[in-house]
């Protein structure tokens, strides 16, 4: 039986498109600039940037890993309205078939960057709660074409993504170092070696992970051991999986120990996934967070320098709980405008436009074995004081740093279930065994 710890939900975005449906959704520098800097929070390794769709004012996932814009979630959003609509099926994990939306010529503005013919691809999949598991709002994922035409630089201690036009600070990045980027459906992939093999990983800042493999590597499973859990989400649901640790992984001319790494479990993976046989996994934001970034699309290149937080650890969460930033759903979403434009008779009942935050926590998973499920914790019980302080004085982000403490740590907790308020205490365990 699978125990499913969700922390560090992320959407793994595998729109499974024919390359018939890509489309062209170019960005331009405002006002003859050579570059602009777009501001950005980082959540879970993950970069969420602020855009405007047609005018109204969105938080979007930015990630190397999809190809396409894509638009999931406009809770909260009144006066949104989608150009040129029509829907269409895509397949996803055991190809389970999604109705999904796509929306042309529509302005797409991000800081400085302007597109004024950008698709929108509308995927409404009610399993999808990426903001709950964020503690923030996020409606979309915006990838490859805010890249394609630009060299884009992401410093991850500073906040700020600069994009720059091509043969813009040519000789900026000589003390960084460069990596060969291949791309495959607009997705960036670069070479690692891992046990003096080569290996083909994809790019991806919209996993918050370090590392993902397909291929489970034994010798550090049965070094360090693993646990059964939920790894993120496709268009068409849950991927699931084992985590561990793996003892050496060297990446742009550094060496890291003791890295966190997950293996999904080949059933829950997307169709597309299975279909590319020359990739063997995915490097993601706890990795890729401790560099300075430049992505030089236009001639294939990345360029890495190492900043602050190169020598930090890999954490686990070692008390089992997995929280949910929680609320009433609203019966009635009142966008009247979206829900008109998108009134087709085998559309509208896929839509879910209802969820709102409100600072709530809830414990969504409990992990079996672990010490929340021998304290007595149970899924859908209400957090109201961690080591005691009152839960809505904090965000998501700050409650969950209690769960990744040093071994032994004592954490206390009141909770409400059904009604009663119980106090359930114990001690942050490892699920991973400690290497000899």
């Amino acid at each position: 039986m699978f125990l499913y710890m969700k922390r560090y939900i992320f959407i793994f975005a595998c729109f499974v498109l024919s390359s018939s449906l890509f489309s062209q959704s170019s960005f331009e520098i405002m006002n003859n600039k050579k570059q602009v800097k777009i501001p950005f929070n980082l959540v879970s390794n993950l970069i969420i940037v602020p855009v405007k769709l047609n005018g109204v004012e969105l938080s979007f996932l930015l990630d190397t890993g999809v190809r396409e814009t894509i638009l999931f979630n406009v809770s909260k959003v009144d006066s949104l309205m989608l150009n040129n609509v029509r829907t269409f099926t895509v397949k996803g994990a055991n190809d389970v078939k999604v109705t999904a939306l796509k929306s042309k010529n529509n302005l797409l503005e991000v800081g400085g960057l302007k597109s004024t013919a950008h698709t929108i691809y509308v995927a409404f999949n009610q399993d999808i709660n990426l903001s709950a598991y964020l503690g923030e709002e996020i409606h979309g994922i915006l990838g490859y074409h805010l890249f394609k035409d630009f060299v884009t630089e992401i410093s991850y201690t500073k906040k700020v993504v600069k994009v720059m036009r091509k043969g813009t600070h040519k000789n900026k990045w000589k003390r960084y170092t460069a990596v060969d980027l291949t791309f495959s459906k607009g997705k960036p992939y670069v070479g690692v070696k891992i046990r003096g093999e080569n290996r083909k990983l994809l790019l991806d800042t919209g996993m918050s992970d370090g590392v993902w493999m397909f291929k489970e590597d034994s010798l550090s499973i049965a070094k360090y051991g693993y646990y059964k859990d939920f790894l993120g989400m496709s268009v068409s649901g849950e991927i699931l999986g084992k985590r561990s640790k793996i003892e050496g992984f060297n990446f742009a001319g550094e060496r890291f120990k003791d890295v966190k790494i997950s293996y999904p479990d080949p059933v829950t993976l997307p169709k597309e996934i299975k279909g590319f046989k020359d990739r063997a996994g995915s490097i993601g934001g706890e990795l890729l967070k401790r560099f300075t970034i430049v992505l030089d699309y236009p001639n294939l290149k990345m360029y890495l320098k190492p900043n602050s937080h190169l020598k930090d650890s890999f954490y686990y969460n070692k008390s089992g709980i997995i929280l949910r930033q929680d609320g009433e759903a609203v019966s009635n979403n009142n966008n009247n405008e979206l829900l008109k434009n998108l009134k087709t008779d085998n559309f509208i009942l896929f839509v879910d436009l209802t969820y709102l935050l409100s600072p709530e926590f809830i414990i969504d998973v409990v992990r079996e074995g672990s010490p929340a499920d021998i304290a007595g914790l149970r899924e859908n019980d209400i957090l109201l004081e961690v080591n005691g302080l009152k839960t809505f004085h904090f965000t998501l982000k700050k409650i969950n740093r209690h769960f990744y403490d040093e071994d032994d740590t004592l954490v206390q907790l009141k909770i409400k279930r059904n009604g009663r308020v119980l106090n359930k205490e114990f001690k942050l365990k490892s699920p991973l065994k400690k290497a000899r």
